[in-house]
């Protein structure tokens, strides 16, 4: 049985519990969502366990404007339960809980409904914070099919900070350097990068994949341009065009 008398002394009058159907209690608390209305949070007994749940209630509210459709954004999701210590079962979010914990749980509850609430907003951050993970496993697991010789954080003239984040070097005589785009930083240093390799004479393909090339300042971004063989403006035109272009280049 719940004991509803003991939960209540470890709230603060600004929570309260209502019954609902099948033994479950709503729990009424200062917790809401951008439009005004108040999280669906349950407390209900299964298998002799207290727990926490919303009946389903926030993924339905979420699917009105944002569906959790590719895989990516079931990750997402799942990584935030996972992180607050919440399961999913067919929808509904579910944490254990107890008396003593009641209160902690409760909070730590509603985060884990509030940031799924705003799973749109959540995995934009995320694919940016995970360009170069994401680059880095095109890199390596797809190109790494067609061709054998790829080398991460390369350095041809063995100087330090002067390196690409990929070399293909199947073909010596016409090597490729791969450099991922996120910032002004990472746009001067892959200049540099070309700049230095045109210095050598050698022959050789440089490419830069852009996360958002309209985050570039004027200068970065002209200074890329002269200096790159080839620019690809996302990850997604790298990953459709990019093998191509690098088989045609050093055939």
């Amino acid at each position: 049985m719940i004991d509803i008398q003991a939960i209540t002394q470890t709230i603060s009058g600004e929570i309260k519990l209502e019954p609902v159907n099948n033994g479950s209690f709503q729990v009424i608390a200062p917790f809401f969502h951008e439009d005004g209305d108040m999280f669906d949070i349950f407390i209900r007994e299964k298998d002799n366990r207290m727990q926490l749940c919303d009946f389903g209630t926030t993924l339905m509210r979420l699917s009105y404007r944002f569906d959790i459709n590719t895989e990516n954004k079931s990750k997402i999701l799942s990584r935030i339960l996972a992180n607050n210590g919440v399961e999913e079962f067919e929808g509904n979010f579910v944490l254990e809980t107890s008396t003593d914990t009641f209160f902690v749980d409760l909070l730590q509850y509603q985060l884990a409904l509030a940031k799924v609430s705003n799973m749109e907003i959540l995995r934009k951050e995320y694919v940016s914070s995970m360009f170069f993970e994401y680059f880095t496993a095109f890199v390596i697991d797809e190109l790494g099919k067609r061709f054998m010789k790829i080398e991460s954080n390369y350095r041809p003239t063995n100087e330090l900070g002067l390196e690409t984040d990929f070399a293909i070097l199947d073909n010596v005589m016409m090597p490729v350097y791969i450099m991922g785009i996120r910032s002004d930083l990472h746009a001067s240093r892959a200049a540099a990068f070309c700049f230095r390799m045109e210095r050598e004479a050698a022959k050789s393909i440089s490419i830069a994949v852009h996360e958002n090339p309209d985050a570039l300042s004027k200068r970065d971004r002209n200074a890329l341009t002269n200096a790159v063989y080839k620019q690809y403006t996302s990850l997604d035109d790298f990953k459709s065009r990019g093998l191509e272009f690098i088989n045609r280049s050093i055939a």
